[in-house]
């Protein structure tokens, strides 16, 4: 029993945490480029995830501390037990008396404060002086083209050569990015094509040559990595009627 409510205690000290976690990961998704995926073991993360359940447990504790005080000057409810959750996670054991209701009032209080991690850490990665300094870590090469396509009046256009051949030539494909997602080495995990035009790449007399064909354009176009050969993207600006 007493390794179960261990457990139980590691888990709920760790909640807020992880909401923090997943709310900076909500909060860097952009619709152009899709965050990158966390690295198997990867100590940024833990590091994250203790530092932001350290946090809000800083927090948590310093509304019961404050109870304490106003408790000491004029009682207002007076409790058949002690409502403050850590003197019980700290003492490593639960604590005798608590009736049903008390223990559902001492995990909603664990909920509730990881729904409100979870929302602040989701803002803050929203917030311009985060921006600056993480974009440039999250989207690297590709962070001029995010930006001007985010702002609005420029379109990307992407030119995939896939790994597909036919009669000794490459299909490749051609339409505006919907979306991209990078690797941890800054290379094209997935892309995705919108109305996108089928054609062939090949080589003649030492020369690439682009050969069109014939087809009606394809309405949306999902590529992996390890369908994806070259990529290249290309920025149009739109006209002010036309970005409207």
């Amino acid at each position: 029993m007493t390794f179960g409510y261990a457990l139980l205690g590691a888990l709920v000290l760790l909640l807020p945490g992880f909401a923090g976690y997943f709310g900076l990961r909500i909060g860097e998704a952009r619709d152009f480029v899709s965050p990158r995926p966390d690295r198997p073991n990867s100590n940024l993360t833990i590091f994250l995830v203790v530092a932001l359940a350290l946090g809000a447990h800083v927090f948590g504790a310093g509304i019961f501390a404050l109870n304490e005080l106003i408790a000491a000057w004029k009682p207002l409810i007076r409790l058949s037990y002690e409502p403050n959750p850590y003197k019980a996670l700290l003492s490593g054991h639960a604590p005798q008396g608590l009736s049903s209701l008390a223990i559902e009032l001492e995990l909603l209080f664990f909920l509730g404060l990881a729904v409100l991690m979870g929302w602040i850490c989701e803002t803050i990665a929203r917030t311009s002086p985060i921006t600056a300094r993480a974009d440039p870590l999250r989207f690297g090469w590709l962070l001029p083209i995010v930006q001007k396509v985010e702002a609005g009046g420029h379109v990307a256009v992407g030119y995939v050569r896939t790994t597909s051949g036919h009669d000794g030539a490459w299909i490749a494909y051609e339409g505006s990015v919907r979306r991209l997602t990078l690797d941890e080495d800054d290379g094209i995990r997935m892309v995705v094509l919108e109305q996108c035009d089928r054609f062939l790449v090949q080589m003649k007399d030492g020369k690439i040559e682009r050969v069109d064909m014939e087809s009606a354009p394809i309405a949306m176009m999902h590529l992996a990595a390890d369908q994806i050969a070259d990529f290249a993207v290309e920025l149009f600006e739109v006209p002010e009627s036309d970005a409207e």
